[in-house]
C-alpha cells in the first residue's frame, strides 16, 4: 500500500510503503507500546531515524520527568545561589574577624592594658551625691572593716 502524505500540501516527496504495524495504526485513538515499537522498527527499517512513534503514557511520563528535572534545576540553580551568598558573607565575617583582632591587638598595647588596682580613700563614694541608705551602708562597711 503506497501513502503519499505530502500529497495535500502539494509538495511532491517520494512514496511511503507502511508496513503492517505502520498499517496497523491508521485510525486507531489508542496505541500499545508494543505496537509503538513495531511501528518505530519499521520506520528504521525505511530510514526514518529522525523521528519516533510514542505512545500517550510514554509522553506523560516525559513530561512528568520534565518537569521534574525543570524543578531540580531550578533547586540546584537556587543551590549555587545560597553558595555564593554563604562565601561572600564568609568572606566578610572573615575579614571583620581580621579588622578585630587587629583593633584588640593595638588595644592590649594601649596604656592602661596593664592590670591596676583602684584605691578606695575610706569614707568616699562612687556616688556622686549619696543618699541616707548609702550613707547607712558605708559606716556599716566601714566598721566591718575596722576603719572607723
Amino acid at each position: 500500500m503506497g501513502l503519499n502524505p505530502f500529497k495535500k500540501s502539494g509538495i511532491t516527496a517520494a512514496t511511503l510503503t507502511l508496513g503492517a504495524a505502520m498499517s496497523a495504526l491508521v485510525g486507531k485513538e489508542t496505541v500499545t507500546a508494543e505496537e509503538a515499537t513495531a511501528a518505530n522498527n519499521e520506520l528504521v527499517e525505511a530510514g526514518i531515524t529522525g523521528a519516533a512513534l510514542i505512545t500517550p503514557a510514554a509522553y506523560d511520563e516525559l513530561e512528568e520527568k520534565a518537569g521534574r528535572t525543570d524543578a531540580a534545576e531550578q533547586r540546584a540553580t537556587e543551590a549555587d545561589q545560597k553558595v555564593k551568598d554563604l562565601e561572600a558573607q564568609n568572606q566578610q565575617l572573615t575579614n571583620d574577624l581580621a579588622a578585630e583582632t587587629e583593633r584588640a591587638n593595638k588595644l592590649a598595647k594601649a596604656p592602661g592594658a596593664n592590670q591596676t588596682s583602684p584605691v578606695r580613700t575610706p569614707g568616699e563614694s562612687d556616688v556622686q551625691e549619696p543618699d541616707a541608705n548609702q550613707k547607712l551602708v558605708e559606716d556599716l562597711h566601714a566598721k566591718m572593716l575596722g576603719e572607723i
